[in-house]
């Protein structure tokens, strides 16, 4: 398009004196006002009045320790690799996931524009070997950019913002995937349902959240995507999790592709609510503290670490490691759960220790009732945390998640380790009582975990079966079946 940019003769503050006072206010305003400011729309318009809010928001950043590369480095890298063209001819940088830019509204200068600026990025950060959102924030920011180069600087402070509790970008497969497992995680204390409709269809729910940050930056309307642009400037991570929260507990629904189902809702969003109703119900969420989800997204990269993903590791090569090392439900043996039921229970326990594989520790049937004279049981007492199922008398199946090692109980118990669990655990009840015979038991409401009884009065114990995780250094979170 070689139309000359009209208007640009003209002090445009003057016409519209209210943008000019509100970009006075920006200027003059603390982050937590700006905050406030991005949740409420207060520079949705004119389009100059966001253009001059990004720059000044992302050009407050604070990368300590690192140099931002600025606009002369876009100038020289595109002189390297373009020479005098115009228009780009490369491939698309390896680190594009999909290799498709986004249209946004972009014409095919805007589009070649975008693409320069990927290959220059792929060029100054080498070690950037996964980044699926870059071409999509690219797109965006190039809306609200002077130039290339300003587009250029711009995205590259947010790649070298070091702050671990407000992450802006991924760069690699194993960040990108343990923020897809923190995501789970998330959904999984208020999306139980698709959680359960997924694994019970045999559709893998890890790829199901592999496209999360997606669904905000690919299949969001642009006009709910800068809106969401506007807060995730200022607040980086944490709040796309709310966003994909609303979207994902706004859509269950028993159908034969997730994945594709999800997408369809995002891209329609329009039709259930509109840009504002999204930001407004995104934070209304409960949502997990910075310093909780670091440590969240930590544990889950340590996991992906264990499981043999390292950081310079690309998706292509962990996609024909995936097939071999996936939990196969289907050689699970259980006298008290089928393997779809096995498959459900996986898709609710946290997403670090659903990485690996089930693995029986103990079964009546086979090691028998007696726990006092089982050196099986002795032997599981100090792995860490287990699955236990009961099948009672009644047919019905039921069971407990122990969140910490077996052997925590000693240090708070160690007369007659009675109970299980740590010392904020006992008061209002016991959630899961079982006979020292292990032929029956009882169930409580409990305080503690604000949880109904499992079942009403005693039960006695058909079948008992306790689970552990088998992950490559050792047995680590066990589970009671009954």
């Amino acid at each position: 398009n070689n139309s000359p940019g009209y208007g640009q003769f003209v002090d445009w503050e003057k016409i519209d004196p209210e943008a000019a006072k509100r970009y006075q206010q920006i200027l003059e305003s603390n982050h937590q006002q700006l905050k406030t400011m991005g949740r409420e729309g207060f520079w949705e318009m004119p389009h100059t009045l966001r253009a001059k809010a990004y720059y000044h928001i992302i050009h407050s950043i604070n990368s300590i320790g690192t140099v931002t590369p600025d606009r002369e480095v876009y100038y020289e890298l595109s002189k390297e690799l373009f020479g005098e063209q115009k228009i780009s001819t490369h491939p698309v940088p390896e680190y594009m996931e999909a290799g498709e830019i986004p249209r946004y509204c972009l014409n095919k200068a805007g589009l070649n524009a975008v693409k320069k600026i990927l290959l220059c990025l792929g060029k100054y950060f080498p070690d950037m070997n996964f980044c699926p959102i870059l071409p999509e924030l690219v797109s965006l920011l190039l809306h609200f950019s002077q130039d290339e180069a300003e587009c250029f600087h711009s995205v590259s402070r947010l790649i070298c913002y070091q702050d671990p509790n407000k992450r802006y970008i991924d760069q690699t497969f194993l960040t990108y995937r343990a923020s897809c497992m923190t995501f789970g995680d998330l959904a999984n204390k208020c999306c139980r349902g698709i959680r359960k409709l997924i694994a019970s269809s045999h559709q893998n729910l890890f790829e199901f959240y592999s496209d999360w940050i997606m669904w905000i930056f690919a299949d969001l309307p642009f006009t709910y995507a800068i809106r969401v642009l506007d807060v995730y400037l200022l607040e980086g991570y944490k709040v796309l999790y709310r966003f994909v929260k609303v979207s994902v507990s706004s859509r269950v629904a028993d159908v034969e592709d997730f994945r594709t189902d999800m997408k369809s809702f995002v891209q329609n969003i329009a039709r259930h609510c509109t840009a504002e109703n999204l930001l407004k119900r995104g934070f209304m969420v409960p949502m997990a503290t910075r310093r909780e989800l670091n440590l969240l997204f930590n544990a889950n990269k340590d996991s992906l670490m264990q499981k043999g993903v390292s950081i310079h590791q690309k998706r292509s090569v962990q996609a024909g490691k995936g097939r071999k090392t996936a939990v196969d439900f289907n050689n699970i043996t259980s006298s008290v759960v089928t393997a779809t039921e096995m498959r459900v229970v996986w898709a609710w326990i946290p997403e670090r220790f659903a990485l690996f594989s089930p693995i029986r520790l103990f079964s009546t049937a086979e090691h028998g009732r007696s726990l006092a004279s089982s050196q099986v049981y002795h032997d599981m007492t100090r792995t860490s945390n287990n699955l236990l199922y009961d099948y009672i008398l009644m047919s019905q199946v039921f069971g407990a998640f122990l969140p910490t090692d077996m052997i925590e109980r000693r240090k708070h118990d160690s007369g007659g380790l009675t109970y299980f669990g740590t010392g904020e655990c006992g008061d209002g009840g016991h959630a899961l009582c079982l006979e020292k015979d292990l032929t029956g038991g009882y169930s409580d409401p409990c305080d503690t975990f604000k949880s109904i009884p499992l079942c009403k009065g005693h039960f006695k114990i058909q079948a008992l079966e306790v689970w552990g995780i088998q992950n490559s250094i050792s047995l680590s979170h066990t589970f009671l079946s009954l």
